[in-house]
């Protein structure tokens, strides 16, 4: 995997994501740990920061040629964060939708790494 949707996966994917499997899983219905993986992240200097906040840093050193998955991350990323203000289960439901966008960006950046 290219080391930029390593980081990227560690760094934000996974902190919103896993609490959101584990309420998926077990029933739950943790408004607050969605809350948290979204907006209680830090940065590599471990700094407080949004995953919206983190997101357009990474982006900056996003792969050529990837631009469009790149805006299609973003807007998953965007909508999680919104739908936390909706009724359940959107935000489960958005936060859950990261995952496949991630899936489609990592696709996307590896294609273009192939060429």
């Amino acid at each position: 995997m290219h080391p930029w949707l390593q980081a990227l996966r560690h760094d934000l994917v996974k902190r919103a994501v896993w609490p959101a499997r584990d309420l998926r899983e077990l029933g739950g219905r943790d408004l607050g740990a969605l809350r948290r993986g979204l907006t209680e992240l830090t940065d590599a200097e471990g700094a407080p920061v949004t995953a919206e906040a983190l997101w357009q840093r990474m982006r900056k050193g996003a792969p050529r040629g990837c631009a469009t998955a790149c805006d299609a991350f973003g807007a998953a990323l965007h909508e999680a964060a919104s739908a936390l203000d909706h009724p359940w289960p959107a935000p489960l439901d958005a936060v859950l939708a990261l995952e496949d966008a991630f899936a489609a960006l990592a696709r996307a950046v590896e294609e273009r790494s192939e060429t």
